[in-house]
């Protein structure tokens, strides 16, 4: 069977982004709130997976890099429609350089404190959508000036390849949260504006970045194609297999860190992406399920944007404690996570509407 459907085929990438953004903006919370309700020991190792830690891997640490990879999955397709329609590559590039400014204001907003109007609490360069605004342009200025595939993956590899040199002969192989050549190089060149309450690094992870939106680019290019199902399952499959065999082997000498992004992060965490991918192609394209469940997480990812500055900027958690107030004398420890639900739930709401409507907002 042959994957000609293009409308499908994008409904995949909203499904891996809405699965992407259900656990950010709510379900994350949630689970953390609850399980954590019972001060149990039995239950560490599931809050153990709800959080970032400096080595290692853990379900949680998937969530940025899957938002990189899916803002490259839509590339390929965004870029054909662009220019079928009549534009000129150097609109392209003005439309480009356009959503790299607009991701970054809005990354500013989110946690660079833009609106504290206050030069003093400023940070420059600070937040996911600011990791993929610069994952966006380094993406489009390479598949735009190489057309070949084989090129680009050379390229993306080569990405990949300069950070882990980097990292090893400039700073020596340091891979503690203090000394390691990313973060040097972070309060070197960002100075009074970097974000100081947090261990990850920006301006040279901003090389693995780039290679993670190209994986995403690569991958929405396969299914751009229209292969049949079982080749473009297969290519999912073993590519996904691949770059996490790469990633694991490459971390017995250089050390899994998603607070700095280190190359065999990148790696494991593409693979799991192209992994993750290939399921929902087989829930979407293949099993074409259209379930209140696949719905609820396509209206998600049809305005993930919204929903993740929504998310930040509003404080939908305190409606949300105002509303439900009354039942903390019946929940006990449990009122977090009812009130987390309730915050969920709210946001939910404003999604549905704008689906319901027919909105849609793109970066």
């Amino acid at each position: 069977m042959k994957c000609t459907d293009k409308f499908q085929r994008l409904a995949c990438i909203d499904f891996l982004r809405g699965l992407d953004m259900f656990f950010l903006v709510g379900a994350g919370d949630v689970l953390r709130h609850f399980f954590g309700a019972f001060h149990s020991e039995t239950f560490s190792s599931v809050l153990y997976q709800l959080d970032h830690h400096w080595t290692g891997f853990t379900a949680w640490d998937i969530i940025m890099p899957l938002f990189l990879f899916t803002s490259g999955l839509s590339m390929p397709f965004s870029f054909e429609k662009f220019l079928a329609s009549g534009h000129t590559r150097k609109q392209l590039y003005g439309k480009i350089f356009k959503r790299f400014l607009i991701l970054f204001v809005l990354g500013w907003i989110a946690q660079g404190r833009l609106l504290d109007l206050n030069i003093n609490t400023f940070h420059i360069y600070c937040n996911t959508l600011h990791s993929i605004a610069f994952g966006y342009l380094i993406t489009a200025v390479i598949v735009l000036n190489i057309s070949k595939l084989k090129p680009q993956i050379i390229v993306a590899m080569s990405l990949v390849v300069t950070y882990w040199l980097v990292l090893h002969f400039a700073g020596g192989g340091d891979f503690s949260k203090e000394g390691n050549f990313a973060m040097r190089i972070d309060k070197l060149l960002l100075g009074r504006f970097i974000d100081g309450t947090h261990q990850y690094t920006w301006v040279l992870s901003s090389l693995g970045f780039g290679a993670t939106v190209l994986s995403g680019y690569f991958a929405g290019d396969a299914l751009k194609q229209g292969f049949t199902v079982n080749k473009t399952l297969k290519t999912f499959i073993v590519t996904g297999v691949a770059l996490i065999a790469s990633g694991l082997l490459l971390s017995l000498q250089s050390p899994i860190i998603k607070p700095i992004w280190s190359p065999s992060m990148i790696l494991l965490s593409s693979g799991i992406c192209f992994l993750l991918l290939a399921l929902c192609f087989l829930i979407t394209d293949v099993g074409r399920f259209n379930g209140w469940w696949v719905t609820g997480l396509k209206i998600f990812g049809m305005n993930s944007i919204v929903a993740y500055m929504i998310h930040t900027t509003i404080r939908l958690r305190g409606i949300s404690e105002y509303l439900l107030h009354g039942f903390e004398q019946f929940t006990g420890s449990f009122f977090p996570a009812i009130v987390s639900l309730g915050e969920f739930a709210l946001l939910f709401f404003i999604l549905w509407h704008l689906y319901k409507q027919k909105i849609f907002i793109k970066v």
